[in-house]
């Protein structure tokens, strides 16, 4: 490995899951910062996670080289217990994900929405200027 140190497989799949774990409470908490409109707490986590992907892409990677190349002093293979882990874990950041997809195509649409709607009633708030007519107030937040 880069460090010098010969890391087994289980010590790199246990690193690995505890990053899976890191990226679970990530996507957890930007789907909490879309709920509560915090946008720097979203571009926060929007930048751990990418840290994180890019993280278990390396140690995924050296997972199977040191299965795909064992040695005669270190187990090939990784501990049934770790690898439940690992499957859990993913799991739950599949499910995670479809919730964080299925929020962000809401937020977007509600978005869109709105936008028609204040486009709609800027052009009606135009067309009631030349006629001289009594404006009415209306806002709308975004």
């Amino acid at each position: 490995m880069s460090d010098g140190t010969c890391k087994t497989a289980n010590e790199i799949a246990e690193s690995y899951l505890q990053q899976l774990q890191q990226l679970g409470h990530e996507i957890s908490t930007a789907i909490n910062a879309i709920a509560a409109d915090a946008l720097p707490v979203l571009q926060e986590s929007v930048a751990k996670q990418e840290m994180l992907c890019a993280s278990l892409v390396t140690r995924a990677n050296e997972v199977a080289s040191v299965i795909a190349a064992p040695s005669t002093q270190q187990p090939s293979s990784i501990d049934k217990a770790i690898e439940t882990r690992i499957r859990a874990a993913s799991g739950a950041i599949r499910e995670l994900n479809l919730q964080y997809s299925a929020l962000l195509k809401h937020s977007g649409r509600s978005i869109a929405l709105l936008s028609l709607l204040c486009k709609s009633h800027a052009g009606q708030m135009r067309e009631e200027r030349g006629a001289g007519l009594k404006r009415q107030t209306w806002s709308c937040e975004m």
